[in-house]
């Protein structure tokens, strides 16, 4: 079998992609009995008609020639962003070609009108390569845990923020240089803030509860908060109390109710997640009657994505079909009827009544502490003072420091993070 493709977007995933074809084409035919040709490549950047002609491929910078190639049976879009990308997605669908995409962005914001229209015009949509890189997390939930329902969800799916974290860690570094340190190395990108504050990871989480829960969430309703304001003190008390920190997709489904967030968290250094080390990705899922399971590998870079690429196009040249689901109707749970325990850390001055003020304010918000330790004052005269409580709900907590903040005391805003007992 001869499925011909045109690939869309040239940068690194494109262009490794494009190696991997050819590289591997014979493993492929042999294991698949699909032999893939690239009958075109397009990128709007002139410059990369240098990379097709090494590999003697026909190259454009008009998206258009590969959509209306009736020759064409797959366009594979790695261009990322909403725009143009989900013109050309829609064109394609539309001229009767299935879609390979590994554009997390447009499917958390686009992919209910985007599937809707692949099972209008009876084609499919390839995107294992949208989360988690090179693990075959999509195809094992929507094919492998079929029989099986999905509880939980706990994931670190963003390489660039477990990297930074990680370093922190290794390296007794603050957060600015360990960023430094990652974009030197290609793990961040040079404007990296979808990484760092948690938008990247959000839109993984989103095309996640499609796939277990069968809803799209709207990515401006499900809260979300990045790492840039970890501290190196933060990670330093966090192994003093036998936790690391992370960057955590969540989402629970309790009492019909789904609960979803992306959050800085303590996670027991014991847990199988705590360990997920360096630029790799790690997702956690609760199943019935599958039990936990846990799924780790490369979640980024060309090379390691390239192959969740390539295994979409051999699957829809196989069967045709895509991970597609019908859609239900959930309630999601507010972020501040979420209960947990917290890490908080305040900085203050070293006064006497201080902590005793600190106290009376948590306790007139039903806030329980389950342990504190003031640490030695530093050069500005002020203390470290950290607190772990018992289940609080966010509402509460969010009022509470706010008035802790307001004490005169109190010299920069308080630190919380929640800790997820897994």
């Amino acid at each position: 079998m001869i499925k011909r493709i045109g690939i869309i977007g040239l940068g690194n995933v494109g262009q490794a992609t494009v190696r991997s074809i050819i590289k591997y084409s014979s493993l492929i035919a042999r294991r698949a009995s699909v032999k893939i040709e690239i009958k075109g490549l397009c990128d709007v950047r002139k410059a990369k008609g240098k990379f097709a002609a090494k590999f003697s491929l026909p190259f454009t910078t008009d998206a258009e020639q590969l959509i209306n190639d009736p020759d064409i049976d797959i366009i594979v879009e790695l261009i990322g962003g909403n725009e143009p990308a989900k013109t050309f997605i829609t064109k394609a669908l539309k001229a009767g070609k299935s879609v390979v995409t590994a554009n997390k962005s447009l499917l958390a914001c686009s992919g209910r009108e985007i599937f809707s229209l692949a099972k209008k015009y009876n084609k499919a949509i390839g995107f294992e390569a949208s989360v988690c890189g090179a693990i075959p997390l999509i195809k094992s939930i929507s094919e492998g845990l079929v029989s099986c329902q999905v509880n939980k969800i706990y994931g670190i799916l963003n390489g660039t923020t477990n990297y930074i974290l990680y370093q922190m860690a290794k390296e007794r570094i603050d957060f600015s240089n360990a960023l430094r340190e990652a974009q030197g190395k290609g793990f961040a990108e040079r404007n990296p803030v979808l990484d760092i504050e948690g938008k990247d990871t959000l839109h993984k989480l989103c095309i996640l509860t499609y796939l277990c829960f069968g809803v799209w969430p709207d990515p401006a309703k499900v809260y979300t908060e990045g790492i840039s304001n970890i501290s190196l003190l933060d990670i330093l008390y966090a192994e003093e109390l036998d936790y690391h920190i992370k960057l955590l997709a969540v989402a629970e489904k309790e009492r019909g109710k789904l609960n979803l967030r992306v959050h800085p968290t303590f996670l027991s250094e014991d847990h199988p997640l705590s360990e997920t080390s360096s630029a790799f990705n790690a997702v956690f899922l609760d199943t019935e009657p599958a039990g936990d399971l846990l799924f780790y590998g490369q979640g980024a870079g060309g090379a390691a994505t390239s192959s969740a690429v390539i295994s979409d196009i051999v699957s829809i040249s196989l069967d045709g079909k895509s991970n597609l689901r019908k859609e239900i109707r959930v309630k999601f749970r507010n972020i501040d009827d979420t209960a947990s325990r917290y890490y908080i850390r305040f900085m203050a001055q070293d006064k006497p009544g201080v902590l005793a003020r600190i106290s009376r304010i948590l306790a007139s918000f039903n806030i329980s502490i389950a342990s504190v330790s003031q640490k030695e004052r530093g050069r500005k005269k002020t203390v470290p003072i950290i607190m772990i409580t018992h289940d609080v709900k966010e509402r509460d907590m969010k009022k509470a420091l706010a008035k802790i903040d307001a004490l005169p005391e109190i010299k920069y805003p308080s630190q919380k993070i929640r800790i997820e007992d897994l």
